[in-house]
This record gives structure tokens, sequence and C-alpha cells, in this order.
């Protein structure tokens, strides 16, 4: 068990530093291909994004999770899974290479035809090492996958980054980057995998070996898809509604937006599914951890948004350049689309902790229904500043509905301690904001960089001295939280 706890740990700590680092370079590629291509080569950018990202779900089809899930495997299994996965590379290349022109035309921009096809040889790529790289995951060997996830990012990215600066492929740059990136993914997993004669699969093919596996995988595609799309549906409309332009300004700011708040909340959630698993039989307890963390994350996630809101016209002029001056009010409306959706994750632990599975199943096929219909008559108006408050008060709507209609069923009424919880950090936020705007009016001859530093500053020392007279208790009720975790992992 101290072994186990001993590798659980220093997983979760090679996570971290993989996390932080591919995160960095992400965000970096993201603001100097924004600052070098401009909105409406960007915009092109993010629809082949879409395109990849979705295929990938298709790729791993949830098997990777049914390996992962599964005590033990044989080797048939593991080696009819492997040819499989090849085969479903290879169909989803050949789909790509078809459906291109289709998804082209939907977007109005004839140029994304071969970029799609070209991109699509990743996924001839990727098989071959992807299922070595779940063995090394359910083994808990994170030291080799931090390396190798470090190396493909860092090589796929810098790449990327030389071609758009040096160069004059535009979009291109990506599309070259990701091959590249998947090869760099790939090769080690193939080397290693083959080099081990447990992991190295055999010539031979079951499908009654794997057809458990398959629709175990199915139905989590089933699941990863929809949430997929109620994600990104959103910017799938403004980039036909509203052109490539449009979804460059749109994409950016849900991006820089999203990045930050994702990376944040991903290590309170990784804390709250044991917890609410240890209380699930307690309602009481139940309610105040889930209110708890809601009161958690406000506190953490509305200064932050706060802070973008009243640094978003000095940062984006500085970082990405003058072109990009029409995504600053978009960036400030998404802060409320930011909040709430952050709010919202913990829900998702809840259910699974409780045995609610399926909730967040029907959950997701509602948001499939509303956000489409929501986006595309705001898309209508021609603007996507609408669209972007469209989307962000639809989030605190949503919020407050998956209250009353699921998370009431599990913790009971409490309507009005969730208030208090989110009200005090967003009262204590807009209180740290009026000084600084008033600050920002005076310091005329300071220049961006320095309202920047200056707001920072201010801004923290604000927001501290405002948790410390009035929310003393939430550092204690932190600390004791994550105490709780470590408890829960030594038990």
């Amino acid at each position: 068990m101290a072994s186990l706890k001993n590798q659980a740990a220093s997983s979760v700590k090679l996570t971290s530093i993989s996390m932080l680092v591919t995160s960095v370079l992400q965000i970096a590629q993201l603001l100097i291909l924004g600052k070098v291509l401009g909105p409406e080569v960007f915009g092109l950018i993010a629809m082949v994004q879409i395109v990849i990202q979705f295929s990938q779900l298709f790729l791993e089809m949830g098997i990777t999770d049914a390996i992962i899930q599964k005590e033990k495997i044989t080797k048939i299994e593991l080696s009819s899974l492997y040819w499989f996965s090849i085969f479903v590379g290879l169909v989803l290349f050949i789909v790509l290479l078809l459906a291109a022109p289709l998804i082209a035309g939907l977007f109005d921009q004839p140029s994304l035809t071969s970029m799609i096809q070209v991109v699509g040889i990743s996924f001839l790529i990727l098989p071959f090492g992807l299922q070595f790289q779940t063995l090394a995951t359910k083994k808990l060997e994170f030291l080799q996958i931090t390396k190798n996830e470090i190396l493909a990012t860092t090589t796929g990215v810098m790449l990327t980054i030389c071609l758009a600066i040096f160069t004059n492929l535009g979009p291109w740059s990506l599309v070259y980057g990701h091959i590249v990136m998947s090869v760099f993914r790939s090769v080690p997993w193939v080397i290693e995998g083959y080099r081990n004669p447990e992991t190295r699969p055999q010539w031979l093919f079951s499908w009654a070996a794997i057809k458990g596996f398959v629709a175990f995988g199915m139905y989590r595609l089933g699941s990863t898809s929809i949430n997929y799309f109620t994600t990104k549906i959103d910017q799938m409309i403004v980039g036909i509604v509203l052109g490539s332009a449009a979804l460059g300004y749109y994409s950016m700011a849900m991006n820089l937006i999203m990045q930050p708040v994702q990376k944040l909340n991903s290590m309170i959630n990784r804390v709250a599914f044991p917890v609410f698993s240890k209380i699930q039989l307690d309602k009481s307890k139940l309610r105040r951890t889930y209110l708890f963390i809601t009161h958690m994350l406000t506190s953490f996630n509305a200064p932050l948004l706060a802070g973008v809101v009243v640094l978003a016209p000095y940062a984006v002029p500085v970082v990405l350049g003058d072109d990009w001056k029409q995504s600053t009010v978009i960036i400030q409306i998404l802060c409320l689309y930011a909040l709430f959706k952050a709010l919202g994750n913990p829900s998702g632990s809840l259910f699974i902790a409780v045995g609610k599975v399926r909730w967040s199943f029907y959950w997701q096929l509602v948001q499939l229904a509303i956000i489409p219909i929501v986006v595309f008559f705001a898309g209508l108006s021609g603007s996507v500043v609408i669209v972007a408050l469209a989307v962000g008060v639809l989030r605190l709507v949503l919020f407050y509905v998956s209250y009353f209609v699921r998370i009431r069923q599990i913790i009971g009424d409490s309507l009005s301690e969730l208030n208090r919880a989110i009200a005090k950090p967003v009262i204590h936020s807009v209180i740290m904001l009026a000084p600084l705007y008033i600050l920002n009016t005076q310091l005329t001859k300071v220049g961006p960089l320095g309202i920047m530093t200056i707001d920072v500053i201010i801004g923290m020392l604000i927001y501290s001295l405002l948790v410390f007279l009035n929310q003393r208790e939430l550092v204690i009720e932190v600390k004791s939280f994550f105490q709780k975790r470590t408890t829960i992992k030594e038990g």
C-alpha cells in the first residue's frame, strides 16, 4: 500500500510538471501565432484544431480507458486491440481525406480542404504508439510519459512557431508542426513497446477478444463526443456564421480565458472526486463539501478573472498587437462564461461519486440541444461580441438550472448557501476592481507594462486584505480539505 501511495504521489507530481510545461508551451504558441499571423489566419488555425481534436476522440474511442480499467489483459487482447487501433487510424485518415471538401465548404474556406487532408496523416502515425503509452499509464510509469510528452510538445510547438515566423506558410505552420509532434509522440513509445516482450504485439487478431473493450469504448466515445461538442459548438457556429476573422477573435479570447482557469480547476477537481466518494452516503457532508468547493473555486477564479477584465485593454495590444484590439471586449465578457463554467465542474465529480453517472450524460445532451440554438441566433446579429455575451449569460443560467434539476436532488435545498458561497468572493473582486480602474486613469505616463505591473501588485494586496478581514476561515478550510485528501490516499 505504501509503495502504491508513493507511486501515486510521484505520478501526481510528474503529471503536474508535464501539465505546466505543455501549458506554457501551448499558450506561447497561441500568443505567437496570433501576433504573427493575425485574426483571420488564426481563425483558419482554429478550424483545423477543431477537426484535429474531434478526430482524436475517435482515434482513442474510449478503449484506452478500458485498458486502464481492466485489471488483467491477455496477450491476444492486447495484440488485437493494437491492430484494431491502427485500423481505426487508417479509417480516420480516409474519412478526413473524403470529408475535407465538405468541412471546408461548411466553413466557406476552400483552403481548409488540403490542410485537413494533410493533417489526417497524423492519424496514420499516432496509433502505433498509443497503446504502449496507455500501458505505461496503467503501470503509473509517469516519468517516461512526462519525458515523451514534453519532448513531443516542445518539438511540435517550436517547429510551428519557427515556420510561422520565418516562412510564408501561414496556417500550414500548425499542420506541419502537428504532424512532426505526432511523430515525436509516437516513435519513442514504438521503440520501447517493441523492445519489451510483454508489450510487443503479435501477428494475430481476434474480434471476440476485444468486442467487450469496443463496447465499453463506444459508450465512452459517445459521452466524450457530446462533451466536446458542448465546449466547441460555439466556435464551430461562429466560424460558419461569422467567418474566419470573427472566429479568430473569439477563439483567441476563449483560449486565453480558459487555459489558466482549466489548469487551476483541474487541481481542485482532482481532489474533489475522492472526497465526495468517501462521504457519498452522508447528504449533510456532501452539501457542506460541495458548497465549500464552490466557495473555494469562486475565491480563486473571481479575482483572477476580475484581473483579466481590468488588464485586458493594456495586455492585448502589448502581447498580441493592435490587430487584436477587437478581442479585448470579448475577453472581458467571456470572464463571466469562464467563472460559471468553472463552478459547474465539481458537479461531475459529485454525480460520479454518488453513482449518478447517467445524469452527467443526459445533462450533456441537454446542453448540446440548447447551446447551438443560442449561439446561432446570437450570431445572426453579425457581432461576435453579442455571441460572447450570449454564451456568458447562458452559462450562468445553466449553472442554476443544473442546481435545481440535478444538484439539489443530492445535497438538498441549499440555494441561499450556494449564493453566499459565490457572492462573497465576487463582491470582494468587484471591490478590488474599483480602485484599480480609478488608479489607471491617473497612470497616463506609466505605459501599459507599468500599469499591468502596478495593477497586479495592488490588486493582490487588496484582495488578500479582504480575504484576511472577511474570509480567514477559508485558509483553514482549504488546508483541512487537502489534508482530507492525504488521509483518503493513506487509507
